[in-house]
């Protein structure tokens, strides 16, 4: 959930099982106008709070799409609210009923919304701003757009609640305040003087500590006066004192918003004008993480504590989800000097994506039908991989480079070293996956790139169609070239790294487990199912292999067939062979895909045994459900044809090969695949 400058408030998926990924029709509405801060209930997700500029605040009804506003108004004698555009909104962590909201003042609801008080007198300098400069002098009433869109200065832009100590409020303000009750908005202490950071720098954002009471962290922003320095602090004594840690953020890039682990203290989250940044030290060291995010202003990040998502919302680029970023809890030193290291891996969820558009990914609907990527399906693998192995000729170029920097000759490589380098083998990592019995289900090849980085599993055993050494692109008309979904269960996963063709284990054998989404209604997949599933895997290895094996026969009796008709010596009685083998080869190849006589001429036609194998497995890969009898009948009848086919290419190969034996008798060039075969 998040808001859009004069786009609305909303909210969406950030995954959904549409093979086409997440469509603009996922997503509503909230709230209307410029879009602002949101708050889910954490109790019933289908209530939501949202709000347009100046405090409109509604509480919205997911399940029904009612809204209703609820933003405190000012009663009788009371002086005007003073609301920032995005005005702070917290739900107590102590009572999912309980709201606290902001503008000049505090005001907090225990039901919800429907009844607020005051909790606070106001909590800003109270500052005039008409009477501070702008540019250098106080600017006249009539100025362009002077008090034209723009918020009402002096109020309060930033707040939290202690998720440990109930009541310990805090609230940050434009002016360059930062206000603390210990009592629930009894009393407030207001701190005023930050060392190092300029006076009435804007309160970007406070964040309580999930992990100690007393330690509460701020973001301050002075890009207003034109000062873009990353101003971050600290503080322990519950906004006593403060101490800086921004650490090593870049000079130029202000800070907009902070996050904090929930399970490890010291790893902290950065949103800054020119992008993210992460600690694993609590403020002295900061990374940025770049992989998938534009240099783009983050000004506010959330986390999602069940699944370890880290949510960004950016200023203009949507947003962004880095899924899954547990495996930086564990990044240290120690880690970082080891070979590899493979991060635990999250439980995967396994289901069978939908195609409600009709075909894969956004089917018919043409080029205007947005569609953003689903996180990759299956059991995502991150990985740790010190130095990949880098080629001889990369060795050469970079020592030959070393040589030029200091005024040196370079070695010229000798014959033998030429002949390594075009030898050389690029590295690559393989995983190979086991399941709880030990039995090999899958391997995965990629590059082997140095640094932390990521692969997932489908969650499906390989394809037992004959090996590619390159996979075709996947179309909205097909799907990808792969066995059938596994079973749930454990599995681990070990990987290897091939240095110059030669494999080494890198990592011992790291667990995890596939889990069923639980979304069908009918019974899922069980063991009989892939058992029958594996069946016809392999009865589909020998239909595949054997239709190919027919092309290649097909390729030989061509060329033998040419050679009799243009070598000297070549006896042309040969021809009578090659005239029945080919008539045999028509026969089987109808027999094995159907007789293309027909269907080319829209005649009705039988199945063959190789289209009843393939019909079974477009109706049962995609699907979790039991099979049907009408399947288990059907294999069975491929199973007695195929037995006759496989007779029929037998024959073909003895015969063919009888063939290109008298070829070789005679001295006849080389045709594809025939053996160098002579008699003594």
């Amino acid at each position: 959930y998040g808001g859009t400058q004069d786009n609305n408030s909303l909210g969406g998926p950030s995954r959904t099982i549409n093979n086409a990924g997440i469509l603009n029709s996922d997503w509503y509405i909230t709230n209307g106008g410029d879009g602002f801060e949101t708050q889910v209930d954490p109790k019933d997700p289908n209530i939501v709070y949202a709000q347009a500029q100046y405090g409109w605040l509604v509480r919205y009804d997911v399940q029904s799409g009612e809204k209703i506003g609820i933003q405190p108004m000012p009663g009788k004698g009371e002086k005007a609210y003073r609301w920032n555009w995005d005005a702070p909104l917290v739900i107590s962590n102590h009572d999912h009923k309980t709201l606290y909201f902001a503008a000049n003042k505090v005001f907090k609801s225990v039901d919800m919304g429907n009844t607020w008080k005051s909790i606070s007198p106001d909590l800003t300098q109270q500052l005039d701003r008409n009477k501070m400069k702008v540019m250098g002098e106080i600017q006249s009433p009539d100025v362009v757009m002077k008090n034209k869109s723009t918020t009402i200065f002096g109020n309060i832009v930033a707040m939290d609640e202690s998720p440990l100590k109930k009541d310990l409020l805090y609230v940050g303000t434009d002016d360059g305040l930062i206000q603390v009750s210990a009592d629930g908005g009894g009393t407030w202490s207001k701190k005023e003087n930050f060392t190092g950071v300029p006076s009435m720098t804007y309160v970007n954002m406070v964040l309580a500590s999930q992990h100690n009471a007393s330690t509460v962290y701020a973001a301050f922003n002075n890009h207003k006066q034109g000062d873009f320095k990353p101003y971050l602090l600290k503080s322990t004594d519950e906004g006593k004192s403060w101490t800086n840690i921004a650490g090593n953020l870049p000079e130029r890039g202000s800070v907009y918003a902070i996050a904090e682990d929930h399970v490890n203290s010291n790893l902290l989250f950065a949103g800054t004008e020119f992008g993210l940044f992460f600690t694993i030290d609590g403020g002295d060291n900061w990374v940025q993480i770049k992989s998938g995010l534009p240099t783009v202003a983050i000004r506010d990040i959330a986390i999602q504590k069940r699944e370890n998502d880290l949510v960004l919302a950016s200023f203009g680029r949507g947003f962004y989800i880095l899924d899954d970023y547990s495996p930086l809890r564990s990044l240290n030193k120690s880690l970082v000097e080891q070979a590899a290291h493979v991060f635990p891996i999250k439980t995967a969820l396994q289901y069978i994506e939908s195609s409600p558009l009709g075909l894969r990914g956004t089917g018919s609907q043409g080029a205007s039908m947005y569609a953003s990527p689903n996180p990759e399906f299956g059991a995502t693998f991150t990985y740790f991989l010190k130095d990949s192995p880098k080629s001889l000729k990369a060795q050469r170029k970079t020592a030959e480079k070393k040589a030029k920097e200091n005024d040196q000759d370079i070695d010229y490589p000798t014959y033998k070293e030429f002949v390594a380098e075009d030898n050389y083998e690029d590295a690559y990592l393989l995983f190979v996956i086991k399941d709880a019995q030990g039995n090999e289900v899958n391997k995965i090849k990629t590059s082997a790139s140095e640094g932390v980085n990521r692969i997932t599993w489908n969650l499906r055993y390989p394809s037992t169609t004959p090996v590619q050494t390159k996979e075709a692109a996947v179309g909205r008309y097909s799907n990808p070239n792969s066995g059938p979904l596994v079973l749930p269960g454990k599995y681990e996963m070990l990987m290897y790294l091939s240095k110059n063709g030669v494999l080494t284990k890198m990592t011992e054998p790291v667990s995890f487990e596939v889990k069923a989404l639980e979304n069908s209604s009918l019974a899922r997949q069980s063991a009989a199912n892939i058992t029958f599933k594996k069946d016809l895997s392999e009865i589909r290895r020998r239909v595949r292999g054997t239709s190919n094996q027919i092309s290649e026969l097909e390729t030989r009796l061509s060329h033998a067939k040419a050679a009799i008709q243009q070598f000297p010596n070549a006896d042309l009685e040969w021809m009578k062979e090659v005239k029945a083998l080919e008539l045999l080869i028509h026969d089987t190849k109808i027999n094995l895909w159907g007789d293309y006589h027909k269907s080319n001429r829209d005649v009705e036609t039988l199945p063959s045994a190789g289209e009843r194998i393939e019909t079974i497995v477009y109706q049962t890969w995609y699907s979790t459900s039991d099979i049907t009898t009408t399947q288990k009948d059907q294999l069975e009848l491929a199973r007695v044809e195929y037995a006759q086919i496989r007779k029929s290419v037998d024959e073909i190969l003895m015969r063919v090969t009888e063939l290109e034996k008298m070829m070789n008798l005679k001295g006849v060039p080389y045709t594809p695949n025939r053996l160098d075969w002579k008699e003594e």
